[in-house]
């Protein structure tokens, strides 16, 4: 089992996390998604569970094909990185 987190950039509203919501679940393998949005900041917090190796690339192509469909937003994915807290 694979978990990913990273942020989406571009979410302003309920439909733009749907948009994502319907491209992530596209993903082979993907067994869970959560998405937190923050619509005042325009990003949201993106969660996978997925039952084998999902790539980045792959992610990224599937969020790039619905920005490319949207005239309205442009979606992109940001990969964010944990720090260990002591």
């Amino acid at each position: 089992m694979q978990e990913i987190s990273f942020k989406v950039s571009g979410i302003y509203c309920e439909n733009c996390v749907r948009k994502v919501y319907k491209a992530l679940s596209t993903l082979k393998g993907v067994i869970d998604i959560q998405i937190l949005p923050n619509f005042d900041k325009g990003y949201a917090e993106v969660h996978l569970k997925c039952e084998r190796k999902t790539h980045k690339e792959e992610i990224e192509n599937v969020i790039n094909e619905i920005s490319q469909e949207t005239p309205y937003h442009e979606y992109r994915v940001i990969w964010v990185k944990h720090r260990a807290f002591f």
